[in-house]
């Protein structure tokens, strides 16, 4: 993607990416390693809060999870280690309307949250592809610009 902030969905719907932001997926972790049960409630909190606003609606991609190799016998007390992508990723989308809206409602977004190894841009190719297949009219709200 680059410094291109367009993506066409495999059904040819064009999406605008109009805001990025990003944040460290374990900035807040201080010591210790992440665990799945950890990474679940982080991803449900990242995307609680995001929900919370209420417009436009939140789509999470489903992040690839790592188990974290541990020594020949060692236990980690605290779960079961995994890491996720370094990078927490939160996209506000726009397109056309969504279906045959009220001619009021002249946009639609969504908000996508994906995890990726390195700052965007560009975004990672496994997560545009993923973009480029977003069942976009059932997830997307029209609004009113």
């Amino acid at each position: 993607m680059g410094g291109v902030s367009q993506i066409t969905t495999v059904t040819g719907r064009e999406l605008e990416l109009r805001e990025l932001t990003q944040t460290l997926t374990y900035g807040g972790l201080l010591e210790g390693l992440p665990t799945r049960k950890r990474n679940q409630k982080y991803l449900e909190h990242v995307l609680a809060r995001h929900q919370a606003v209420q417009h436009p609606p939140v789509f999470l991609l489903t992040p690839v999870e790592t188990a974290i190799e541990l020594e020949p016998g060692e236990v980690y007390p605290f779960g079961e280690p995994a890491t996720l992508a370094r990078i927490t990723c939160v996209g506000l989308f726009r397109s056309k309307p969504v279906g045959g809206a009220d001619p009021i409602f002249n946009r639609s977004e969504l908000r996508v949250i994906w995890l990726q190894n390195e700052f965007a841009l560009p975004i990672e190719p496994s997560i545009m592809d993923e973009l480029s297949k977003l069942d976009w009219d059932s997830l997307a709200a029209n609004f009113e610009l």
